[in-house]
């Protein structure tokens, strides 16, 4: 099992969200969601670690500006 806080994966959803919301944070929101979504209905693994990290990444996007 991942150690959650330092996941690869949860990292790269940090970085993704990051940047994303350094443009537009509500992009990053979305994106974050529908990626979740995606693997729901595909297959994936959707996690709320994953939006969590996205969540830290918008967070730290806003506290930047």
């Amino acid at each position: 099992m991942e150690d959650l806080a330092f996941a690869p994966d949860k990292l790269l959803h940090f970085i993704l969200s990051f940047l994303l919301a350094c443009v537009e944070p509500v992009l990053a929101l979305i994106v974050g969601i529908a990626k979740e979504l995606w693997d729901m209905a595909f297959g994936g693994v959707a996690e709320w670690g994953d939006l969590a990290a996205d969540a830290l990444g918008i967070l730290f996007a806003l506290l930047r500006r």
